[in-house]
């Protein structure tokens, strides 16, 4: 089970290795995802985080989700999320593309 010693510890490390570009998404078991903007707080048995909101359907959201996370979405479009660590099936760290938009991300600041 991925717990908050991941959080606290290792996912820095993965982001960094994947670079500037690095998305984070959170899934979880019951087939719902988060795409991380910050980890906001890490706690016992839960995870507190700030997600891109999705668009209309998963489906458009997972189609271009480069495009949503790179191409300068407003801060109201973000949600906060607090995730329970036995709900988590994994943790993904991509490396999106920069297509000419400034980086909106994991982590940046605003």
């Amino acid at each position: 089970m991925i717990d908050g010693t991941y959080f606290r510890e290792q996912l820095s490390r993965d982001v960094a290795s994947v670079g500037d570009t690095a998305v984070v998404e959170v899934r979880l078991l019951n087939g719902q995802f988060h795409r991380v903007h910050t980890v906001l707080g890490v706690e016992d048995g839960y995870i507190i985080v700030q997600a891109y909101e999705p668009r209309a359907s998963d489906g458009q959201w997972k189609d271009n989700w480069q495009e949503q996370v790179f191409g300068g979405r407003a801060p109201a479009e973000v949600r906060r999320a607090v995730i329970a660590y036995e709900s988590i099936l994994d943790v993904l760290v991509l490396a999106g593309k920069l297509v000419g938009q400034p980086r909106i991300g994991f982590g940046t600041a605003r």
